[in-house]
């Protein structure tokens, strides 16, 4: 069965956890779309569920759900080539995931409306599987089966970039951001050293290559939650 697509539009899930929506993959983008602009696919009761298979360092992704370039509250960021939006073969996750992340980010800006869309890295490939550095950048350990999601911290001087250095990260901010995706139900999140950001010992955790952004990680649906790395 080929990778779904879902569309999010003005703020309000366009999925149900457990449902993915169909569609074709959606085009690269030179700029965000405006909200209205972008119409929520119709669901497919008949739709096969999104599946994480394995562990996400070792796994793949079935029936993934594409995370739309840009939605109300975040805009997807090319970690390796540095701009908006993410190309589209790089943030494919569970249905569950792209739920997850919608709801965060809008429960965040709807707190902090002074702060920019929140940007979105890397998920997953459409099928999953390995995610190294043959695929640019330092690659990923792990991201494998659609349950891994790199989330940009925000900055302090407002700018709609990622941090280049941990002084331009608002900290205050970015552990805002690792409270809500905890609270939400990540498993784990993953996060700079040179940040000081905490949380529940076990869940969060430093973690060198993450002073830029919080890896969030879900649990996999009927199974126990993994813990490395």
């Amino acid at each position: 069965m080929p990778a779904m697509v879902v569309h999010l539009r003005a703020g309000a899930v366009a999925l149900v956890a457990g449902l993915a929506f169909a569609g074709a993959p959606a085009q690269a983008q030179t700029a965000p779309p405006e909200p209205d602009a972008v119409a929520p696919e119709a669901p497919q009761p008949d739709a096969p569920r999104s599946i994480a298979v394995g562990v996400p360092w070792h796994g793949r992704l079935e029936h993934g759900v594409q995370l739309p370039a840009a939605g109300t509250d975040f805009v997807t960021w090319d970690p390796v080539l540095r701009v908006t939006p993410n190309r589209e073969w790089r943030r494919w996750g569970t249905g569950a995931l792209i739920v997850l992340l919608d709801t965060v980010t809008r429960q965040f800006r709807e707190a902090h409306p002074d702060v920019p869309p929140i940007l979105i890295a890397d998920l997953s490939r459409p099928k999953g599987g390995p995610f190294g550095p043959r695929y640019g950048g330092l690659g990923h350990d792990s991201h494998q089966n659609g349950l891994d999601a790199d989330v940009m911290y925000p900055r302090r001087d407002r700018a709609p970039l990622a941090a280049v250095r941990p002084e331009q990260v608002d900290r205050a901010l970015a552990q805002d951001l690792v409270d809500r995706f905890r609270a939400a139900g990540a498993v784990k999140l993953f996060v700079g050293p040179h940040l000081h950001l905490h949380g529940p010992r076990g869940i969060v955790v430093a973690l060198v290559h993450h002073d830029d952004h919080v890896h969030v990680r879900i649990a996999n649906p009927g199974r126990s939650a993994p813990s490395a790395p």
